[in-house]
């Protein structure tokens, strides 16, 4: 017969442990059933000890209660993370030898998420396991007893003979005899009325038994749970729960919802299946986006046409390069033509003016800057009706002009309609994204001093594009931004945005 290995946690589950033990010695044998406390010799390496008993037993009962999982050592890190705990070095030497390791739930212990174990220790969330209540036991023992026979018990055992040296030695199956003794005429038997009892208390344990292993030999089946909207791991984990796996992946674009979340899955939701049954995923992937070709174009340019295709700006540096204009656009990553996923960062490499160059033309160049550039306003939030921004007397070289002068309104804003807006600055440009329950939208912008002007042309999640020009002046401490802008749908608006 071969071994009963009983691996636990003594803070968890010690008393849980020490009665199965008991109970298993009583129908196996005390030669056939191992635990720690019970069945190493005084003096002996335990560490080898349990090492040899993991590797040839039979099968492994793995006591796992509500403390089993978070179970904690003296410096506060967590038990199962320490790669000499003797409860993860039992678990992970049976499962990498394929031994089988059953579960055994106590004090209403769930099975744990294959993310809340280590690598070596994950296998065990798709093991089925048993559950041992107090109110229960005798009834829940029977069946893990079933359960563990096929593991432990030699074939010759099971038919009778006896078994090997190590094995315990089934008693004998009593024959009850069922003939009524003779008696006197007349006289009552005792006995003659009591076989029938006796009769019928055996059948009805024969039956009771023969049931029993017909629902143990059938598969169990359980509900395929709605994954809807779940991500992959959070739709691996509900699956693992009721002892199911994730099949096969396939991706649809679906710019509506999340990447990798569930859109569709097979078997249906609330479908009955065997335990241990593959449940396929279509999965949403965001639709790809061919990158333009911003090179050559001017910085507000490249920004209107990033917002256009619903992409981002990321990194802003500079390059002096003399006979070009500042701001534009030399470089760029990714390169133009490559696809990515719409909401994508582009990284700009932009033109600036050489450092021998005079203030004074520095000066004059700025001035001839465009005023305005893209922003997408989410659905349409900010509004600021359009005017035009007369540029200042050019000031003397040494004079540092109040549009040089770069405001940061990097951070969360707010409006009074329910809009959030979340702004990344870089410089005098900056993107943002705007949530609202018309979906999530994003723009880009540039600001000189207290002034922000900026377009926007873009599409929301709803369908419905939104385009205009906005003009906005931020207060003097930096916490309001009165803007209006002039929507080609909406019409003109006004709002403030405070953060």
């Amino acid at each position: 017969m071969r071994a009963i290995f009983v691996s636990y946690r003594r803070d968890d589950s010690q008393g849980e442990a020490g009665r199965l033990f008991d109970d298993l010695v009583a129908v196996f044998g005390e030669n056939s059933v191992f635990m720690d406390v019970a069945a190493i010799e005084v003096g002996r390496d335990f560490r080898k000890a349990i090492d040899d008993s993991v590797a040839t037993c039979g099968v492994l009962l793995s006591i796992i209660g509500k403390g089993w999982i978070d179970a904690k050592n003296e410096t506060g890190r967590r038990r199962l993370d320490d790669p000499t705990d003797f409860v993860r070095l039992e678990t992970a030497s049976a499962l990498r030898r394929d031994i089988p390791v059953i579960p055994v739930f106590v004090h209403g212990a769930k099975m744990p998420f294959p993310e809340q174990l280590p690598d070596d220790l994950k296998e065990l969330s798709y093991r089925n396991g048993v559950e041992l209540t107090h109110a229960r036991w005798k009834s829940d023992l029977q069946l893990l007893v079933k359960a563990l026979r096929p593991y432990v018990e030699d074939p010759k055992s099971v038919t009778g003979e006896p078994a090997g040296a190590h094995g315990a030695t089934k008693p004998p199956i009593p024959v009850v005899e069922t003939r009524a003794p003779e008696v006197e005429p007349g006289t009552a038997s005792t006995s003659h009325k009591k076989l029938p009892a006796t009769v019928l208390a055996l059948v009805a344990a024969a039956i009771v038994a023969i049931v029993v292993a017909a629902s143990l030999a059938l598969p169990k089946q359980v509900a395929v749970p709605d994954l809807g909207g779940n991500t992959v791991s959070e739709a691996a984990a509900k699956l693992a729960a009721v002892h199911l796996v994730v099949g096969t992946r396939t991706v649809r674009e679906d710019p509506t919802k999340d990447p990798d979340t569930v859109l569709n899955q097979s078997p249906s939701p609330h479908t009955p299946v065997k335990t241990g049954s593959s449940v396929d995923l279509i999965l949403a992937q965001s639709s790809m986006v061919e990158i333009p070709r911003l090179v050559g174009m001017s910085l507000d340019d490249a920004l209107r046409m990033l917002a256009d295709r619903q992409l981002q700006v990321g990194s802003i540096e500079r390059e002096p390069k003399a006979g070009v204009a500042r701001d534009t656009v030399l470089r760029q990553f990714p390169d133009a033509g490559d696809k990515a996923k719409d909401r994508s960062k582009v990284a700009l490499m932009v033109s600036d003016v050489p450092k021998n160059a005079s203030a004074r033309s520095v000066s004059g160049e700025r001035a001839s800057e465009s005023t305005h550039s893209p922003v997408s306003s989410g659905d349409t939030p900010a509004a600021i009706p359009s005017k035009t921004v007369q540029a200042a007397p050019e000031p003397a070289a040494d004079v540092v002009k109040p549009s040089d002068q770069v405001v940061d309104i990097s951070g969360i804003w707010h409006n009074n309609s329910g809009v959030t807006f979340e702004v990344l600055q870089h410089g005098n440009t900056f993107t943002y994204t705007a949530f609202s329950q018309a979906g999530r939208s994003m723009g880009s912008g540039t600001i000189r001093g207290l002034e922000v002007v900026s377009s926007y042309n873009t599409v929301l999640v709803n369908g419905l594009r939104a385009t205009g020009r906005c003009v906005g002046a931020i207060s003097a401490d930096g916490r309001m931004l009165r803007a209006n802008c002039l929507d080609s749908a909406a019409g003109q608006s006004t709002d403030l945005l405070f953060r």
